[in-house]
């Protein structure tokens, strides 16, 4: 499938609940998980994909906390949800629970590199 393919099928979709895309190409050497917008500003319609699946929030979280382990935890600050993230070279940070603030820990976390799917 291409990234076209993929763009259509979205638009039919026309949901709210999906804030990722994880996506692996053909040669299935690596996935990529993305916020869904940024996806679809930057897919070429060329591109080519042997998959992909759509993720909730929570979805996101789960994957962040299998990649990340204990350095991130779920808490409540101001009656709100925070992520508390911990990492033996940084001071502790305090972040909101959001799509932006799970893909940015995730990035960190995993380098951009995430091998399975």
């Amino acid at each position: 499938m291409t990234g076209t393919d993929i763009l259509r099928e979205l638009e039919e979709m026309k949901s709210n609940k999906f804030k990722f895309i994880k996506w692996w190409r053909r040669e299935n050497d690596f996935c990529d998980f993305e916020l869904l917008d940024d996806f679809k500003k930057t897919v070429k319609g060329n591109q080519e994909f042997a998959g992909y699946d759509l993720l909730t929030t929570e979805e996101m979280w789960q994957e962040l906390k299998r990649q990340a382990g204990d350095h991130v935890s779920l808490d409540k600050a101001h009656g709100r949800d925070v992520i508390r993230w911990e990492r033996p070279e940084k001071p502790p940070q305090v972040c909101p629970f959001t799509a932006d603030s799970i893909m940015t820990i995730f990035d960190a976390e995993t380098k951009g590199n995430v091998i399975d799917h």
